[in-house]
């Protein structure tokens, strides 16, 4: 980072610690220049990580604390709190973050559930949650004062897989598959109502508990239908979502799959069969496809410097999770750059003036008060399933402009959805 100072909050250097049982603040780091001139050093400024490294969603959560470290690094190594992925732990540990160890703005939570189970308590205690749900819009809009997202790839803008296989394969008659929960529906309802704006038709949407195996019971209904479903939705992460595109063979669906889900990560797709991921298409964030990205692309530098940094650190290939952790860690550092240590200043800028934050994951980020995520749908890629990794395929950009879909009519939906407040 470099030595502008563009809110002139702060003078002399300042580390930024991870506040959290396993932090510690003597450990050295690279000192992070918050003024251009160098009075003296100053003590650490504290930032809080709260991710959930027990349960499902713990193969995220290392991902994302490995690019929030990466970040994090430009000033401090340290730790952070396990919410075991308990909400009522997340929200005890998010007090404590914010009134014993008195930090300016916390990393976290990365799990919905868990987000959901504490929504309140950011604006409590007035401290800016950077989180990273793929479902924001179900935080109240109350809350969403004090909490935004940094994963950018969310429901409703994921869905538009859709968008690509309707301009690239013509298709008319779509189907879904998703799972029966509250979660499930909700996207469900989303589904449906992309494929009206495609002028598709969604002839069925089945669902099944996210816990089963055997999926082929809703596969063959959607199979069944006359006339044929010439394209297929699948939501759902881990099992189920591997599951259900693995076993639309099965069921005799051949037709392009538009993906929804958390299976965006190497480890969660080895299992898709060849045949089955060349026609599965994701609506993701650049850098999900980083080594196959085309060198004209807007993004393609900050994703590579991006993925060199992480395969130096790490000696491994970087994941979408790990780009959302650093973009999480981002909005924070560039805020404090930008207005200081002061958390309300932080909560203010990071939510209402961020503006054009070029991130890991190859987009831009501008939050408004009423715009949590701050990413357009048509900023995303898409990505298809080759080879066990993800190949870059398109820009969403260009499937919408081919089928003049306007962005308004997109926002209208994103109002329906509460993914937009009024």
């Amino acid at each position: 980072m470099n030595d502008d100072n563009r809110g002139g909050a702060l003078h002399g250097r300042r580390r930024i610690l991870f506040a959290g049982a396993l932090a510690i603040a003597a450990m050295a780091g690279v000192i992070l220049t918050m003024g251009s001139s160098v009075v003296r050093a100053q003590e650490p400024i504290k930032v809080g990580l709260l991710l959930t490294y027990v349960g499902p969603t713990a193969l995220f959560a290392r991902y994302e604390d490995k690019g929030a470290r990466l970040q994090i690094e430009l000033v401090n190594k340290a730790g952070g709190y396990d919410t075991e992925g308990k909400p009522d732990r997340a929200g005890s540990l998010f007090r404590r973050l914010a009134e014993d160890d008195k930090v300016v703005a916390v990393i976290g939570p990365d799990s919905i559930f868990v987000l959901l189970g504490m929504s309140s308590i950011p604006a409590q205690v007035k401290v800016v949650s950077v989180a990273a749900p793929g479902t924001y819009e179900l935080v109240a809009a109350k809350d969403r004062t004090h909490i935004v997202s940094a994963w950018a790839p969310y429901g409703y803008a994921q869905q538009m897989g859709l968008v690509y296989i309707r301009e690239k394969y013509k298709a008319k008659r779509v189907g879904m598959i998703t799972t029966s929960d509250t979660i499930g529906e909700m996207v469900g309802k989303e589904a449906a109502a992309l494929s009206k704006l495609l002028d598709m038709e969604m002839v069925q949407i089945v669902s099944q508990p996210a816990s089963d195996r055997d999926l082929l019971p809703s596969l063959r209904k959607l199979a069944s239908l006359q006339p044929a479903i010439d394209a297929l939705v699948v939501f759902g992460s881990g099992p189920f979502g591997t599951i259900a595109m693995n076993q639309t063979e099965f069921a005799g669906i051949k037709v392009p799959i538009a993906y929804i889900g958390g299976n965006v990560i190497p480890e969660l797709i080895r299992e898709i069969t060849p045949e089955t991921g060349a026609r599965t298409f994701i609506a993701v964030s650049r850098s999900t496809a980083f080594d196959s990205l085309p060198k004209n692309d807007a993004y393609y530098a900050t994703v590579q410097k991006f993925a060199t940094d992480y395969r130096a650190k790490y000696n491994e290939a970087p994941t979408l999770p790990a780009a959302v952790g650093y973009d999480m860690a981002l909005a924070v550092t560039d805020a404090l750059k930008a207005v200081g240590p002061d958390r309300e200043k932080i909560r203010e800028y990071i939510t209402s003036k961020q503006k054009d934050l070029v991130g890991a994951q190859g987009l831009r980020f501008n939050r408004t008060p009423n715009f949590g995520y701050g990413v357009e749908p048509s900023d995303l890629a898409i990505v298809a399933i080759e080879g066990g990794k993800f190949t870059f395929k398109g820009y969403l950009k260009d499937s919408l402009d081919a089928l003049g879909i306007k962005d308004d009519a997109i926002k209208a939906q994103m109002r329906e959805f509460n993914i937009l407040t009024k």
